[in-house]
């Protein structure tokens, strides 16, 4: 997954860099409509700021969530 925080505090993600770049640019024409759009520019930044990432599933085969979290008993 690729991920991007926009500069209004929007977080837009997509499965790969180059959907990314599209949900970007459809974020910048539906609420940035005053911004450059120029497409180049677009993948610049989306190429230089955007990070990619992963789900975890952290409690796979352990009894309970609550069971291994949380301070050590005294």
């Amino acid at each position: 997954m690729r991920a991007m925080l926009c500069s209004c505090r929007g977080h837009l993600e997509a499965s790969d860099e180059e959907r990314l770049f599209e949900e970007v640019l459809a974020h910048l024409r539906r609420d940035h409509r005053a911004m450059d759009l120029e497409e180049t520019r677009v993948r610049e930044q989306v190429a230089g700021h955007s990070y990619g990432y992963e789900f975890l599933d952290v409690y796979a085969g352990a009894a309970e969530p609550d069971e291994e979290f949380g301070p050590e008993p005294y």
